[in-house]
C-alpha cells in the first residue's frame, strides 16, 4: 500500500533580467486581452444562440485566438497559461449561474467582469513538464533559466507554477506532491487557542497561560500610508510621476502583508511544533470584517490567516485540529465550576462567577474552556462536571486533495466554434 500523499506550496522571489521581465508583463498584458475577448464572444453567442458555450467550446475559442488574422502574437503565450485562462472563466460562469440558481450557498456571485488595464494583472500558469529547479536557477518554458531565491523546496513531484508580480517585485507560487510527513511526538498533548483582537492568541496547554499579542502592522504604518495615497492623488493620471507614486503605495502595502504573513508564519509553526491536538474556535472572521467598528482590527489581525496556516500546517505535520463552535459560550462559561454567567458581554474583559466567586479573565478563561472541549472535568469539591460542549473532533487533520495539472479537451465541432466567434 502506497504512502498517502499530500500537496505543499512554495513561493520563490524571482529576479528575471530585463528581457524576462518585459516578456511576462508582455505575457501578462496578453491574457488580459485575451480574458476581455473571449468574455465579450461569450456573452454575445449567448444573445445569438440562446445557450452558454460549454468548457471545451471556450477553450477551443481561446486556441483559435492563435490563427486568427491581428492575434497571431497571442501563440508567444505559454499554451497552459491560455487552457487555465479558459478553465477560470468557465468557473466564473458556473459559479455565477449557481450562485443566481440559489445552488451555491453565501453571498451572492457577481457576473465575470472585464479586466482594465490598471487592475490586478492575471499570473501566468506553467506546468512542470518544462519547469526544472537548479542551483539558486529555474528554468521556466519559453523564459529559460531565472534567478530566484528562497527557503527549502518540499521533496516531492513538481505539478504546477504560478508566476505573478507584487508592486515592482516577481514571485512564483508552485505546488508539490510530496508524502504525508511522519508524525513526530510533540511535547505537549493538548492546547487550547481563543482568538481576539486585543490578543491576537490565548494559548492554555493545561499548565500555563500564554499570549501571543496582535503586531499591529497597519496601524504602525498607516500615517505613512495616508501621506503616500494624499501624494498619489495629486498627481497627474498617466503621469510618470503618479506611476512612481503609485509604485510607492504599492511597496508600503505589500510591506505590511509581508510583516502580517512572516508573524502569523511564526507563531502557528510554534504552536504545530509544541502540542499534539490544537483546539481552536471557529470564526466568523467575514462577518468581523462586515462590522465597521473592528473591520479595521479585524484586517490588522490577520486573524483569518492565522486560522487558514494553522488547519495546513496541522495537516502537514499530521496533527489533530479540532474546531470548536463560534455559538458554543466558551467566553461566559466559568472553567472551574461549569456555571454560565449570562451578564459576560462582549465588552467585559473581567468577571466574577456568581457560582463559586471565581474571578476569570475572559480571553484565559475562553482558553481553559477551548482546551476542555469534549472532556469531563471536575470542580474543586471532586464531583464530575458535565462538559458544557457537545464532544468530538469536527475537523480532523485533512490532507488536501492533490492538484492536477491543467488538460486539453476534447475540440468542439467547428460549427459551435464559428457561431461563438
Amino acid at each position: 500500500m502506497s504512502a498517502p500523499a499530500i500537496t505543499r506550496a512554495t513561493v520563490l522571489r524571482l529576479y528575471p533580467n530585463q528581457q524576462q521581465a518585459s516578456s511576462l508583463r508582455r505575457w501578462q498584458g496578453g491574457l488580459r486581452y485575451v480574458w476581455n475577448a473571449a468574455l465579450d464572444c461569450v456573452f454575445t453567442s449567448r444573445d445569438i444562440n440562446g445557450r452558454w458555450p460549454t468548457k471545451a467550446e471556450i477553450q477551443t475559442l481561446i486556441v483559435g485566438m492563435k490563427k486568427m488574422e491581428g492575434t497571431e502574437w497571442i501563440s508567444d503565450i505559454p499554451a497552459h497559461a491560455l487552457l487555465t485562462l479558459a478553465d477560470d472563466l468557465h468557473k466564473a460562469l458556473v459559479n455565477w449561474f449557481n450562485s443566481l440558481s440559489g445552488k451555491r450557498k453565501g453571498p451572492k456571485i457577481a457576473r465575470p467582469r472585464f479586466r482594465g488595464k490598471f487592475a490586478r494583472q492575471f499570473s501566468v500558469y506553467m506546468v512542470n513538464q518544462h519547469t526544472s529547479f537548479g542551483e539558486g536557477q529555474v528554468k521556466l518554458p519559453k523564459l529559460g533559466l531565472v534567478k530566484y531565491r528562497g527557503g527549502d523546496l518540499p521533496s516531492g513531484r513538481l505539478l504546477s507554477s504560478r508566476v505573478y508580480r507584487e508592486a515592482d517585485k516577481w514571485y512564483m507560487a508552485s505546488i508539490f506532491e510530496c508524502t504525508a510527513p511522519v508524525v513526530n511526538a510533540a511535547p505537549v498533548e493538548c492546547v487550547g487557542i481563543d482568538m481576539g483582537l486585543k490578543t491576537l492568541a490565548t494559548i492554555y496547554d493545561g499548565h500555563s497561560i500564554r499570549e501571543v499579542p496582535k503586531l499591529g502592522a497597519l496601524r504602525k504604518h498607516e500615517q505613512r500610508l495616508k501621506r503616500y495615497q494624499r501624494r498619489l492623488s495629486r498627481r497627474v493620471k498617466g503621469s510618470n510621476r503618479r506611476n512612481k507614486a503609485k509604485l510607492s503605495v504599492a511597496r508600503l502595502h505589500q510591506r505590511i502583508a509581508n510583516i502580517r504573513k512572516d508573524y502569523a508564519h511564526k507563531a502557528t509553526s510554534r504552536i504545530v511544533a509544541g502540542a499534539q491536538t490544537i483546539k481552536v474556535e471557529a470564526l466568523n472572521v467575514k462577518g468581523w470584517a462586515k462590522n465597521r467598528s473592528i473591520s479595521k482590527s479585524t484586517a490588522d489581525a490577520s486573524v483569518g490567516m492565522f486560522l487558514k496556516m494553522l488547519r495546513y500546517k496541522a495537516a502537514w505535520a499530521g496533527r489533530s485540529l479540532v474546531e470548536v463552535g463560534q455559538w458554543e459560550p466558551t467566553s461566559k462559561t466559568c472553567s472551574d465550576c461549569g456555571a454560565r454567567e449570562p451578564g459576560v458581554v462582549l465588552g467585559v474583559s473581567r468577571w466574577v462567577c456568581s457560582a463559586c466567586g471565581a474571578i476569570h479573565d475572559r480571553d484565559h478563561n475562553a482558553a481553559k474552556n477551548i482546551y476542555a472541549y469534549g472532556e469531563e472535568r471536575r470542580n474543586v469539591t471532586g464531583n464530575t462536571v458535565e462538559s458544557a460542549w457537545t464532544g468530538g473532533d469536527q475537523a480532523g487533520a485533512i490532507s488536501p486533495v492533490p492538484q492536477v495539472e491543467t488538460r486539453i479537451l476534447k475540440r468542439a465541432p467547428r460549427e459551435s466554434v464559428r457561431s461563438l466567434a
